[in-house]
């Protein structure tokens, strides 16, 4: 039970999260754009928030700024956090504009936001769980994303609520949060998504 609990850290880590609802924003929308077009979209979400922030941490570890790659002390957690927003920060700025992309580009415009939210908690000295923030997050994009287009992806929306359950018990599981930081990540996952939700009625 431990090993399937533990797994749910793995699949839905924050990393991936943003290429998951990228691949689930193409995939239904494929009519709007080009083939190429929507590769090329994914190849760069895939380039800013998983490759060059694995290879920014890698960097790290070597110059002992990180002890590991799980960040588990707070104060080392502040230059991934603040680069990955910045990535955020380039997505929005360069690969999604808010006329052609207007769902992607509020979505990057949430995780920007959030990522800002935990920088500054971490200069706090509070240890917000960033698994749960980015899980809840890709959840309520999905359900906002069937809403907003009118699909029935109920199935999805389950799946996706699960997922959100799975992750903060897997994170209690592992000992790497308390309920009060899972929480927290919970609530600002969500709240950071439903903020930019009306600009996608604009």
């Amino acid at each position: 039970m431990k090993t399937f609990l533990d797994l749910g850290s793995y699949i839905f880590h924050p990393l991936w999260l943003s290429t998951y609802a990228m691949c689930f924003y193409f995939y239904h929308v494929n009519f709007m754009f080009t083939y190429e077009n929507m590769i090329a979209k994914i190849l760069s979400v895939i380039l800013l928030t998983v490759f060059i922030p694995i290879f920014f941490l890698i960097l790290l570890k070597p110059l002992r700024i990180i002890d590991s790659f799980h960040l588990k002390k707070i104060k080392q957690r502040r230059l991934p956090l603040l680069f990955y927003t910045t990535m955020s920060a380039i997505i929005i700025n360069y690969i999604f504009d808010p006329v052609h992309y207007k769902v992607p580009f509020y979505f990057f415009s949430a995780v920007f936001f959030s990522g800002l939210v935990c920088v500054i908690l971490s200069f706090l000295n509070y240890k917000i769980s960033l698994h749960t923030t980015a899980i809840s997050s890709f959840s309520y994009f999905i359900i906002s994303f069937s809403l907003y287009y009118q699909i029935d992806k109920l199935w999805i929306i389950s799946l996706s609520v699960f997922a959100v359950g799975w992750v903060m018990s897997s994170r209690l599981s592992m000992k790497s949060h308390k309920l009060h930081e899972l929480v927290s990540g919970l609530i600002l996952g969500v709240v950071s998504q439903l903020i930019f939700l009306k600009f996608w009625f604009i």
